[in-house]
């Protein structure tokens, strides 16, 4: 059976129990049949995989409680037991304008179709049409996740209704797709800090909770210099983040901004000014404190994403599919997302995508291209390189800049099959 020791859990494999089982059996009686196609040998394979398979329930369920091996249901879990709930699914959401006769109203949950996809958008609230024959309101789509519809797909009338002639759309507002199993188990692990006294810690948690950050991190300049090779200033910080609203960020790292600390780039509230150059990534949020009603301002930089191109030629061996470049494709961009491993147990590889400032080697693209090719046979790759246009490429490391991350790109990727 599973055995519980001081460095974790222990199950058997099915050999271990099959060979166990027929030794035992042969110890009653040495001339015992117990080939595989006796009776007494299947009874004996059926016997060892009923207990192996019971093994493999019971690792299951004690990996299950640990936040590094947990999946699903169990990782939600756990999550309620930090305070730190997954992230469901949210719903677009577009304003839409309906026409009709004058006094008609609108029922809420109406359907409104796209004229691209199809999808189903139903109507939040009673719309009226009043004079002017139009009417504003708004549809929230039935597909959860991150439906687009630009201005202009929302057309079809999917519930007839007397007095509505027709409709028409904005720009939706795109919900977010469920949060994975690693993008959960990444933002837990930074939350679980939130409560910390180290600055650099529970800032990062902080930021890292706010609705839609993607990618935090935190820099400081510990060091005896005016300014580091980052050009943080001596003492300071510098904030840098993907995803999320500037004022919501803002408010994160105000709860968490240790007084008289810098932030990178340095804004002077005394004369209004930036006392370092802000670029086209630099933000600077103003707001007042919910608690003491203090005035404050932070600054931080906006992830910018840097376009990687990638070239690999492939040697074929046996049958690859007529798809092949597309899958390699989408296993580069899912390997720096996230989503390559996400919702498997596999150990031994980088399953983290790439953070923001995270250099680019190589070397690392063998993973995803590897975990496509292992499926059809022997094909392997002849060569791999990665470069900052389609022109410039070798093997030679990118380093990003401390306000950028990697960003993969099908249009990027070059994939040459050698027959």
């Amino acid at each position: 059976m599973a055995e519980i020791t001081e460095q974790g859990i222990n199950g058997r494999s099915l050999n271990e129990y099959l060979g166990d089982i027929k030794i035992r059996t042969l110890a009653i009686d040495p001339d015992w049949n117990l080939d595989n196609d006796s009776p007494d040998g299947q009874r004996i394979g059926i016997d060892a995989e009923l207990l192996a398979n019971l093994d493999e329930a019971v690792v299951a369920a004690y990996r299950s409680k640990d936040p590094d091996s947990a999946t699903g249901e169990a990782l939600r879990d756990i999550g309620k037991i930090s305070g730190v709930p997954i992230r469901d699914a949210t719903y677009s959401v577009a304003p839409i304008t309906v026409i009709g006769t004058v006094g008609t109203g609108i029922p809420a949950g109406s359907q409104v179709r796209s004229r691209i996809d199809n999808t189903v958008w139903l109507t939040t609230a009673l719309i009226a049409i009043g004079v002017g024959q139009t009417g504003n309101g708004f549809v929230t789509c039935t597909t959860p996740g991150r439906v687009l519809a630009s201005a202009g797909e929302l057309t079809v009338i999917g519930t007839p209704y007397p007095g509505w002639s027709s409709v028409n759309n904005a720009e939706a507002a795109a919900g977010e797709d469920a949060e994975s199993d690693t993008d959960f188990c990444k933002r837990r692990n930074n939350s679980v800090a939130r409560a910390g006294s180290n600055m650099v810690d529970n800032m990062v948690a902080n930021i890292a909770s706010v609705t839609g950050v993607t990618d935090v991190k935190v820099l400081e300049n510990s060091s005896d210099s005016p300014f580091d090779v980052d050009g943080v200033p001596y003492c300071g910080i510098a904030v840098i983040v993907n995803g999320g609203s500037d004022a919501d960020i803002g408010l994160a790292m105000y709860q968490k901004h240790n007084p008289g600390t810098p932030m990178f780039p340095r804004y002077s509230t005394k004369t209004d000014t930036w006392v370092d150059a802000p670029g086209a990534n630099g933000v600077k949020v103003s707001g007042v404190s919910l608690v003491t009603g203090n005035p404050y301002t932070m600054t931080f930089q906006r992830a910018s994403g840097l376009p990687i191109f990638v070239a690999l030629t492939i040697q074929q061996e046996g049958d690859l599919p007529s798809d092949i470049d597309d899958q390699i494709k989408q296993a580069i961009i899912a390997d720096s997302t996230r989503q390559l491993f996400s919702g498997e147990t596999t150990t031994g590889f980088n399953r983290g995508g790439y953070d923001i400032g995270e250099k680019v080697v190589p070397g690392r693209l063998y993973t995803p291209v590897n975990k496509v090719l292992g499926k059809y046979g022997d094909s392997y790759v002849t060569s791999l390189t990665i470069g900052l246009s389609a022109i410039a490429q070798g093997v030679t490391p990118i380093q990003p800049t401390i306000a950028q991350i990697a960003t993969f790109d099908a249009d990027n990727i070059a994939i040459a099959v050698t027959p």
